[in-house]
């Protein structure tokens, strides 16, 4: 058994690291998705903030995969492009913010139960370091959408 540094990543963790690529990319895209799609100025400001936050984890994964000469894919899963294409039809007939931040707080679920499943698959990865403090931005993340949205549905 080799020892894994982050320029001589091993199979399994490139596999974890392009499932993360993947799965940022989904939630980057669902975030820009609702961005447009609500009225509300500061809940949109705050999704196309957490796309952005989303797009920087992924540069950071695709550069891991990169040193590693792994070529990453960064395509969302066709899951994801159908949940958007729902997220889209809900605006254009009217949904409010509300329902926008309910479809923030299920896409978050997501990427948190990702990070966590491999955060526990590989706990000693090279990379456990950077995956920790991925996460630990996404439940800072998934804790804000479910407070603004608690806090809409007590406004409204």
């Amino acid at each position: 058994m080799t020892l894994e540094t982050k320029t001589k990543l091993s199979d399994a963790t490139l596999a974890s690291l392009q499932e993360l690529i993947h799965i940022n990319v989904d939630s980057r895209d669902t975030f820009q998705e609702l961005a447009d799609g609500t009225t509300n100025a500061s809940v949109a400001i705050m999704f196309r903030e957490l796309a952005s936050e989303r797009n920087r984890n992924v540069a950071e994964l695709e550069a891991l995969l990169n040193s590693n000469q792994a070529k990453p894919n960064e395509t969302g899963t066709f899951a994801a492009a159908c949940h958007r294409i729902l997220i889209s039809l809900r605006s254009t007939l009217g949904a409010g913010t509300t329902a926008m931040l309910d479809e923030a707080e299920s896409a978050e679920d997501k990427i948190q139960k990702k990070y966590e499943e491999i955060l526990t698959r590989d706990p000693g990865s090279a990379v456990s370091d950077i995956l920790h403090r991925q996460y630990g931005g996404v439940r800072v993340a998934h804790d804000r959408v479910r407070a603004i949205r608690d806090a809409h549905r007590r406004a409204n």
